[in-house]
């Protein structure tokens, strides 16, 4: 592929090469056995010590799925410019159960994300519609009482559009009595229960602001923050339902709690956290993106909404794989700091407020 100069690939630009003859495209890769996908890995160096049991987990998984966890663990060579890539040669001392430990490390922990994540997005569907309709049963058709900024004008009228698609798809018999018996007219607490966790994301950020702060409040943090969370969250749980790999993977951006100018510390149980790095405030970020600083942020969510028991969480952290192969540490790529298990958000010494019932 050709990239332009924001490192895209140009599919259009590529296919031009092609029929000019400026590039060469291969035929498609002869298929391989089992037993022939395992002498490829042997010749990179890969020790196979159970050929049965490798050739079984092939047939399970898949070669390229199980392609994921084994890049991890390939040698590397800098090039002439300092640039570090992996080639395609193991390091020494991999095996074959290395990289199945690693894969099947990675599913639970997207089984055990994935529920909480689904709790998260219950609970938001359950706020938004009880709050905006407290303002107005059609809020949704209503601009005017929306925020709505000139900048956001395109993504109100995308929403526009996937209300009213998503409202024709469904199937569910709360939506179709509404729509049959009501003249169309869907209040937005039905609504919420048949948009896609994109759209549920956008009616938040589309909201007006008093109930994204009564929502960020209630989970001790501000509406932006909970906004950036719920942007990277929502990524880490459409990887888990892809089964896409996601214990080394870096997420979108998020917000992070401050030491205010009065040296008041919010959300200090992330703080906390956060502090564990030991590194400046600029590099704080990157820190939080991997996948440790994600589900630090959904346990955190969880437990001041009081959401659901979130013991599961912590758990998986502690049962990570020890990959005995130089140069490879799981828990560097997942962005685990030492010290964690003492914190008061991750030791489960921290309390779960409750707060809704004080504003209903």
């Amino acid at each position: 592929m050709i990239e332009n100069s924001e490192g895209v690939q140009d599919r259009s630009s590529f296919l031009s090469s092609v029929d000019s003859g400026l590039v060469t495209v291969r035929e498609v890769k002869d298929f391989k056995s089992y037993g022939e996908q395992l002498a490829i890995l042997e010749g990179r160096g890969m020790a196979i010590e159970n050929r049965e049991e490798a050739i079984e987990s092939l047939a399970k998984v898949n070669y390229y799925r199980l392609s994921g966890y084994w890049h991890a663990l390939r040698q590397t060579e800098r090039d002439a410019s300092g640039e570090t890539t992996p080639v395609d040669q193991f390091r020494e001392g991999v095996r074959f159960d290395d990289v199945v430990a690693l894969y099947e490390y990675d599913r639970r922990l997207r089984s055990i994300a994935l529920p909480h994540l689904s709790q998260l997005e219950v609970y938001l569907r359950a706020r938004l519609g009880y709050l905006l309709g407290e303002i107005d049963p059609l809020i949704h058709e209503k601009e005017n009482l929306l925020d709505v900024a000139p900048a956001r004008r395109e993504i109100w009228n995308k929403f526009v559009r996937i209300c009213g698609d998503s409202l024709q798809r469904s199937k569910e018999d709360f939506a179709v009595h509404h729509i049959e018996q009501y003249d169309g007219k869907v209040p937005v607490w039905v609504l919420v229960e048949v948009l896609d966790l994109g759209a549920l994301q956008t009616l938040y950020m589309i909201s007006p602001r008093r109930v994204r702060r009564q929502i960020a409040q209630d989970m001790n943090c501000t509406d932006p923050q909970l906004g950036s969370w719920i942007r990277s969250l929502r990524g880490i749980r459409n990887i888990c339902a892809h089964q896409a790999r996601l214990y080394n993977r870096v997420h979108s951006k998020v917000l992070l709690p401050r030491v205010t100018s009065g040296r008041r510390v919010e959300s200090p149980e992330i703080r906390e956290v956060i502090d564990l790095f030991g590194v400046p405030q600029r590099e704080e970020n990157h820190k939080m993106r991997k996948t440790f600083g994600m589900l630090t942020l959904l346990k955190y969510l969880m437990n001041q909404g009081g959401i659901g028991d979130t013991e599961s969480l912590t758990q998986i952290l502690k049962e990570r794989p020890d990959i005995s192969v130089p140069g490879v540490d799981v828990s560097r790529a997942m962005g685990i700091p030492q010290g964690w298990e003492e914190t008061r958000l991750l030791s489960g010494s921290m309390s779960a407020p409750f707060r809704i019932a004080k504003v209903l």
